[in-house]
This record gives structure tokens, C-alpha cells and sequence, in this order.
């Protein structure tokens, strides 16, 4: 089972003890899904997977948001939205997509039927990076031959994320992630310069390579 099934199989068994004895059914969009039944107060659906960004602890990761719409249904359904939502909050690897970020009139697109709320499920995905492949050129730009990771970090240390970061030396740009590193093609000079927007401004940055990873700081 993937990593992204098993956080959601972990959401489900969390409402179904919640409602229990009552039952949570999953609607996988099949055609023999149909109208939840008696028995089924309560449908869940994922409606959104997307990138969130990359970490990195130990090793690297691709952070993902699964988003999941509770739909409660039945005479009885204000008393078990209220159990559902409890049982969100005191489970706080998930949490539940607020006002702020969805509007009212934005309900109808992701709840069919019955009332309900949205809830985050956050993924992470952990990889292992190709080692830098010897002499690799870039195309257009045979003097890029080798990655340079590094972080991008504000005045006070804290890393900077969604910057656009280009080496003078490489022929591509690349974007910073939630936690402001990145990694980018580039020559083999020990002394790089690079051109950095955060927020729309640009300023040109010279960083020293000769320890990686380069931490460039934006003041």
C-alpha cells in the first residue's frame, strides 16, 4: 500500500471510531458508489492531491496535501459533524481546511451531498537524489558539469521558500522549496554567482562553493 492510501486509511479509521457504531464509507468515484445508504451516515472523498514542496530532515522528501471531504448525512447529522471535527482536532497530524481558505460559495464543488468540511492529510514521500553524475553537461551550456545544493535563508537564518535561483553558469532556474534549499546545475568554478528573486525582486548573489551545501543569504 502506498504512502498516500495508508495516511487516508489512517483518516478513515480515526472517523469510524469517532461515530462508531455507526458506519464511514468511502467513495472512490466508481459507478457503484451511487447514494450513500441508512446504514453509511458519513462518505468521505479525496478531492485534491498536490505538492506542497520538498524537506529535508535525514533524507530527502516530497511533501504532498491530500485534501478529503467529510460529507455527513441523515436526520442526525449536525450531532455527528460535531463528533467528526472533534475527533480532527485531537489528532494533530490532520487538520481541517478552515474559512480562510475556501470559501462559502466554494462548497457546493467539493461536497455533493450533505453537509460537511474538508480535511487536510499531509504526506511525505522520502527519496534518494542521483549522485552527481561525473562531467554532465548541460544542454546549451557545456560548462555546467555538477549539482550545487544550498539553502537560501533570510537575515535571520530562517529559509526562504518559492525563490528563483539561476547560476550565471547553468542554462536552467530552479524554485526553493519550504524550507529555502534548492539544488541547481552549474560549472565547476569554486566561485559562483548567481541571480536570486524573491517576492518579485532580483539581486545577484556570489556564493563560494568550495563547501556544500552553499548557503546564499538574502538581507
Amino acid at each position: 500500500m502506498g504512502l498516500v492510501r495508508s495516511s487516508l486509511s489512517e483518516l478513515l479509521g480515526v472517523l469510524s471510531q469517532a461515530v462508531a457504531p455507526r458506519h464511514v464509507r468511502f467513495d472512490d468515484g466508481s459507478p457503484v458508489a451511487g447514494v450513500p445508504p441508512p446504514e453509511a451516515p458519513v462518505t468521505v472523498r479525496a478531492v485534491a492531491l498536490t505538492r506542497v514542496g520538498r524537506s529535508h530532515h535525514e533524507t530527502p522528501a516530497l511533501d504532498l496535501e491530500l485534501r478529503v471531504a467529510v460529507e455527513c448525512h441523515g436526520p442526525e447529522q449536525l450531532d455527528i459533524m460535531e463528533q467528526l471535527l472533534l475527533a480532527v482536532e485531537v489528532h494533530s497530524e490532520f487538520s481541517v481546511v478552515s474559512r480562510d481558505e475556501l470559501r462559502a460559495e466554494d462548497y457546493p464543488d467539493v461536497l455533493e451531498d450533505g453537509l460537511g468540511f474538508l480535511v487536510r492529510v499531509p504526506v511525505s514521500l522520502g527519496f534518494e537524489e542521483p549522485s552527481d553524475p561525473p562531467n554532465q553537461a548541460v544542454t546549451g551550456n557545456p560548462g555546467a558539469v555538477r549539482r550545487i545544493r544550498g539553502r537560501l535563508v533570510d537575515a535571520h537564518n530562517k529559509g526562504i521558500p518559492d525563490a528563483y535561483i539561476h547560476a550565471h553558469s547553468s542554462a536552467t532556474a530552479v524554485v526553493s522549496d519550504a524550507t529555502g534549499h534548492f539544488e541547481v546545475l552549474a560549472s565547476a568554478d569554486e566561485l559562483q554567482h548567481f541571480a536570486v528573486a524573491v517576492d518579485g525582486t532580483e539581486r545577484e548573489v556570489s556564493a563560494s562553493t568550495k563547501r556544500l551545501p552553499v548557503t546564499i543569504r538574502w538581507s
